[in-house]
């Protein structure tokens, strides 16, 4: 192909990607509204065709900027708050779990040492220290 070729070729392939701004025609026929690029035809009615939007100002658009960034942060904060209360709650869970297995194995401890029948000075001693921190920490006996 020639240079020339080449250049009509370009030409065409830039007219064929040009935008195409077509008008849109609204019509009714009967009980129909129809939308179309072509004119209505004849027995139909031409109403209004509906207007694009008008576009925003430059204020609107950076006052919606901003109110969308302010959004973004404080739902941002709210996360990080969730996280952490979410994070506290599991660590008062972990909290009573632990308390309430070592109260589980001090309550035993203290019914072997209840069911000894022989038990010397230092073991009654003892059962009577366990039988208060239990009281005080496991709220019981």
């Amino acid at each position: 192909m020639t240079a020339h070729g080449y250049r009509n070729t370009f030409f065409a392939l830039l007219l064929a990607s040009a935008p195409v701004h077509a008008e849109i025609h609204k019509c009714r026929q009967g009980e129909r509204v129809i939308y179309q690029s072509s004119p209505c035809p004849v027995g139909s009615v031409s109403l209004t065709p509906p207007e694009a939007p008008p576009s925003p100002s430059a204020y609107a658009v950076e006052e919606a900027r901003s109110r969308a960034k302010d959004d973004i942060a404080e739902a941002e904060a709210l996360r990080k708050r969730e996280e952490k209360s979410a994070a506290t709650r599991e660590k008062a869970r972990a909290t009573s779990r632990k308390l309430a297995s070592d109260c589980a194995r001090l309550l035993d401890k203290i019914n072997q040492a209840e069911a000894k029948t022989e038990a010397s000075k230092q073991q009654k001693k003892t059962l009577k220290s366990d039988q208060g921190k239990y009281r005080k920490e496991c709220g019981g006996l």
